[in-house]
């Protein structure tokens, strides 16, 4: 051994000093810039958890009211009305906001008495839908939020929509 490789020794043996601190920072602030988290990662971890741990069929947006903006945009119109499918429902909901106050929700589904899950950021309410399908929520916390709907036949998985924004 020479020289560097004891001392390189004894760097590996010590603790963390201010030095090593201000390195691993510079690092960690150097990797944020270039390469930041995405900002809904934590949202769409607990999503994909809730769709394993739920075995549910996962339903997409096939349709809103409002026009997507363009990808590098920074405005866009918030979208009023939702439309999900999937293999075995369909469902429309309708936000109704107004300024800053809570949303109020309207919705529809393909068939009556199916029981709607909406979770939002600090709770999680159920309803069910009438003999025509329609439910509603109202006093809806701003953030992301999703819907699960179950079926009242035994064996059927429930189907869960992406995160919306309200």
């Amino acid at each position: 051994m020479n020289a560097f490789d004891d001392r390189e020794d004894h760097l590996a043996r010590g603790g963390i000093d201010a030095i090593d601190e201000a390195v691993l920072a510079d690092l960690r602030a150097a990797l944020e810039a270039i390469d930041p988290v995405p900002p809904t990662l934590t949202d769409d971890v607990k999503f994909r958890l809730t769709v394993a741990a739920l075995e549910a069929d996962v339903a997409e947006i096939v349709a809103t009211s409002s026009e997507l903006a363009g990808v590098r945009g920074t405005s866009y119109d918030r979208a009023t009305s939702v439309t999900f499918t999937s293999g075995a429902l369909s469902a429309m909901v309708t936000i109704d906001e107004e300024g800053t106050r809570p949303a109020s929700i309207s919705g529809w589904t393909s068939e009556g008495g199916v029981e709607v899950e909406l979770r939002e950021r600090s709770r999680t309410r159920t309803t069910t839908s009438d003999s025509h399908g329609r439910f509603s929520f109202t006093d809806v916390q701003r953030g992301l939020v999703h819907f699960v709907f179950r079926h009242g036949s035994a064996g059927v998985a429930p189907v869960i929509t992406p995160a919306i924004e309200i």
